[in-house]
C-alpha cells in the first residue's frame, strides 16, 4: 500500500529538527529547542499507527513487512553515520574516548542506548556529554523500542469495542504520563531517557488516528494550525535545562503539536513551502549528522562562533541531502527483496558490535590509568569515597603524612576543595602534617547563613537543609582548637549566581547574595583565628575556557591550541579578586594559596600540565594534576604550612 503523502508533516519535522540543532548549538533563544525531539516522538505515534490501521482495515497488514518497511527507513542513513563517526572520532577521540565510544555503539547497534546514557549520565563523574558523538542517537533507540511494542499492542486494543478500546488506551496514557510526572521530580535522568516515561508522548499522536473528523471553515483550521506552531515557538524559548521535563511541559509540546498536524493543511504545490518541506524530507539524516559534527567542532578546542554555527548548519544541510538523494532514496527500491533488507540491517550490525568488542577486550584500562600521559582520571579513589560523606572519621578522608598521631590541618568547603585535595596533600607530606577532608557538594563553609538554590525538580528556589547543618558541625570541629591550619577551598567566583545565601531560613535577597558569602568568609576567618588556627584560602583553579579537557592528548590537535588568554581568566575572577584582597587586607594571618601561575604561565592558561590534562569538567581539576600543582607549587613558592608557628 502506497503511504499518503502529508505536507504539513513534512513541515513540522523541518521545524522539529532545526530546533534540536539550534539548541545543540547554544543559540541562546531557543534555550528548550530540545523539545524538538518530543515533537518527532508525536509524528512517529501519529504515523505508525496511522498507516498500522489503514493496512489493518484493507486486510493487508503483516508484522514482518511493517519492520522490513522500518529497517529500509531507518537503516541506511543511521549506519552510514555510524561509519563516518568510527571513522572520523578513531583519528581524534583519546583511548579512554574510544572506549567509552565503542561501549556506546554497541548500544546504539541493539537500540539500547538511551539505557547506557541514563546509566552513565547517573554519575556525578559520568563522560563528557559534549565529547559523546553518539549521545543524540537516544531518541532514535526509544523510538525503535516503542515500534517493537506499539504494533502488537495496538493490533490487540483495536479488536476490542470502541468504549473499552478508548479507554484502555487512556488508561496507558495516564499511567505513562504519571509515571513521568512523578520522575521528572525525582529521578530526572530516568524520566528524561527511557521508555516508560516518554511513552505518552507518541500515545498523543497515536490516540489523534482514533479520533473523529471535525469539519469546520478554513480560517479556523488556518488560525489553529498557526497558532500552534507559535505556541511551540514559545514553549522552545522559555523551556531550558533546569525545566522539569519530560512531565506537563513536554505534554504541552506533544498537545500543541497534535492540534497542528489534526487541523494544519498545507498546499504543497506554492513555491514558498519548497525549501521547508525539502528541509522536513532531509530530517532525519539531518538529526543523525549534526550532533556528531558538533562533537568534532567541540574536541577540537574550536569556538562555537557565529561564522562556525553557520558552517556547521551548512555542512549538517549538505551531508543529510546528500544522504537522502544517494542512500536513503536508492534503497527504498529495494523494499521487494527481503533478503537484502536482513542484509543490510545484519550486516553492518554485526561488524559493528564486532570491531567494537574486539577494542575493548583488548583496551588495558589499568595501563591506561597508570600511564600518566594518558591519565584523565577525574578523581583518586579515596577522594571518592570522601566526599559528600556524614560517616566520620573515615580512613579515605586522611590525607598528608598518616604516621602523625594529631591531626593538624582540616580541609573544607565543596567539590572544588575536593578537586584541589592533590595539592594540599602535597603540602602537608612535605610539612609532616596529617590533615583530614570534610567536603559536601555546593557547600562552602559559611557559618551562619543559610544557602538557597534553584532545585530542577520543583522550578523552585528551596533552602538547603544540610548546609546549615553541615557548618554547624564544622564550626564545632574547629572549636576543638586540634588544627594548625584551617584551609577553605571552593567555587568562589560565581558561588553566589547560582546559590542565595540568607540568614534567614525564610527570607533570602538575591541581590545581597554576594554581599553575604562576603560576610560569611569574614565569619569563618574569624571563627578560626578565635580558636587559634591559621585561615588558609584556596584561591580556585582558573575555569576552562572554549578548550576540550583533552585537548592535549588529541594527536590532530596541536598543543599550541590548548590554552586560553589570562585575561580572559582575569576577567572572569574579577570581583573574586577584590574579595581576596580585601580580606588579606583585614586578616595579616591569613594565607593565600594561589597556583594560577603554574596553570597560566606567560599571560597564557594550559588545559593541561606536563602533558597531563589538567581539568576532568570545565571547573574542576584532575587529582594527578592536582598533585602536580602541589609539587610545582612548592619549587616555585615553598610550602606555606611550614612558615607559620603556633
Amino acid at each position: 500500500m502506497k503511504t499518503e503523502y502529508l505536507p504539513h508533516i513534512d513541515i513540522l519535522r523541518a521545524i522539529a529538527v532545526l530546533l534540536v540543532v539550534f539548541n545543540h548549538l547554544n543559540i541562546t533563544l531557543f534555550s528548550g529547542g530540545f523539545i524538538g525531539v518530543d515533537i518527532f516522538f508525536v509524528i512517529s505515534g501519529y504515523l505508525i499507527t496511522k498507516n498500522i490501521q489503514q493496512e489493518v482495515q484493507l486486510k493487508t497488514f503483516s508484522l514482518l513487512a511493517f519492520y522490513q518497511r522500518r529497517v529500509i527507513r531507518l537503516a541506511p542513513a543511521f549506519f552510514t553515520v555510524l561509519a563516518c563517526c568510527t571513522i572520523l572520532f578513531w583519528q581524534f577521540s583519546t583511548p579512554l574516548e574510544l572506549y567509552e565510544y565503542f561501549k556506546s555503539l554497541i548500544a546504539a547497534t541493539t537500540f539500547s542506548i538511551n539505557i547506557y546514557f541514563w546509566q552513565s549520565l547517573s554519575d556525578y563523574f559520568s563522560i563528557d556529554a559534549h565529547t559523546t558523538p553518539l549521545l543524540h542517537i537516544w531518541s532514535l533507540s526509544l523510538e525503535e523500542q516503542f515500534y517493537l511494542i506499539w504494533p502488537t499492542l495496538f493490533l490487540l486494543i483495536i479488536k476490542l469495542k470502541p468504549r473499552i478500546k478508548l479507554g484502555l488506551l487512556l488508561i496507558i496514557f495516564s499511567m505513562s504520563f504519571l509515571y513521568s510526572f512523578f520522575s521528572a521530580i525525582n529521578n530526572p535522568i530516568f524520566a528524561y531517557y527511557l521508555l516508560p516515561t516518554r511513552f505518552f508522548e507518541f500515545m498523543v499522536g497515536a490516540l489523534l488516528v482514533l479520533l473523529p473528523r471535525w469539519n469546520i471553515n478554513k480560517v479556523c483550521i488556518n488560525l489553529l494550525g498557526i497558532s500552534s506552531l507559535a505556541l511551540i515557538f514559545i514553549l522552545s524559548i522559555k523551556l531550558n535545562k533546569e525545566s522539569i521535563f519530560p512531565s506537563y511541559n513536554a505534554l504541552f509540546v506533544c498537545f500543541f503539536s497534535a492540534i497542528y498536524i489534526y487541523f494544519a493543511k498545507i498546499n504543497e504545490s506554492k513555491r514558498i513551502w519548497q525549501p521547508i518541506l525539502y528541509l522536513g524530507k532531509i530530517s532525519y539524516p539531518m538529526y543523525l549528522w549534526h550532533w556528531p559534527i558538533i562533537v568534532a567542532i567541540n574536541i577540537n578546542s574550536i569556538t562555537l562562533s557565529a561564522a562556525i554555527q553557520i558552517s556547521i548548519i551548512i555542512s549538517t544541510f549538505v551531508l543529510a541531502a546528500y544522504t537522502y538523494e544517494r542512500i536513503e532514496k536508492p534503497a527504498r527500491k529495494i523494499i521487494k527483496y527481503p533478503h537484502i533488507i536482513k542484509v543490510l540491517l545484519l550486516l553492518p550490525l554485526i561488524l559493528f558490535i564486532f570491531i567494537s568488542t574486539i577494542y575493548i577486550q583488548n583496551f588495558n584500562l589499568k595501563k591506561i590509568f597508570e600511564t600518566q600521559e594518558q591519565d584523565n582520571i577525574p578523581l583518586s579513589k579515596d577522594q571518592i569515597r570522601c566526599v559528600d560523606r556524614h560517616d566520620h572519621p573515615l580512613k579515605a578522608c586522611i590525607f598528608g603524612d598518616p604516621s602523625q598521631e594529631e591531626t593538624k590541618i582540616l580541609l573544607l568547603g565543596d567539590s572544588h576543595a575536593n578537586a584541589q585535595r592533590g595539592l594540599i596533600d602535597i603540602l602537608a607530606k612535605d610539612a609532616h602534617l596529617k590533615g583530614y577532608e570534610l567536603t559536601y557538594t555546593s557547600s562552602l563553609f559559611l557559618p551562619n547563613l543559610e544557602r538557597f538554590e534553584h532545585v530542577r525538580r520543583s522550578q523552585k528556589i528551596e533552602i538547603a537543609p544540610e548546609f546549615r547543618v553541615i557548618n554547624d558541625q564544622n564550626v564545632n570541629k574547629i572549636k576543638t582548637k586540634m588544627f594548625k591550619y584551617v584551609i577553605l577551598g571552593g567555587y568562589f567566583p560565581h558561588n553566589a549566581e547560582r546559590n542565595f545565601y540568607s540568614k534567614s531560613a525564610k527570607y533570602f535577597d538575591s541581590k545581597e547574595s554576594h554581599k553575604l558569602l562576603t560576610q560569611g568568609l569574614n565569619d569563618a576567618i574569624q571563627i578560626i583565628i578565635n580558636n587559634n588556627s591559621i585561615p588558609v584560602i584556596i584561591n580556585d583553579n582558573p575555569k576552562l575556557q572554549n578548550i576540550d579537557i583533552n585537548c592535549n592528548l588529541r594527536t590532530r590537535t596541536p598543543k599550541e591550541k590548548c590554552f586560553f588568554s589570562y585575561q580572559q581568566h582575569k576577567q572572569d575572577f574579577k570581583d573574586w579578586l577584590k574579595v581576596l584582597k580585601l580580606l588579606q587586607g583585614k586578616y595579616p594571618q591569613l594565607i593565600i594559596l594561589d597556583f594560577t601561575t603554574i596553570i597560566c604561565p606567560d599571560k597564557v592558561c594550559y588545559s593541561y600540565l606536563n602533558n597531563v590534562p589538567l581539568y576532568r569538567d570545565s571547573q574542576h581539576l584532575t587529582y594527578s594534576d592536582s598533585t602536580e600543582i602541589g609539587q610545582q607549587y612548592l619549587k616555585k613558592y615553598g610550602n606555606p604550612l611550614k612558615s607559620h608557628e603556633k
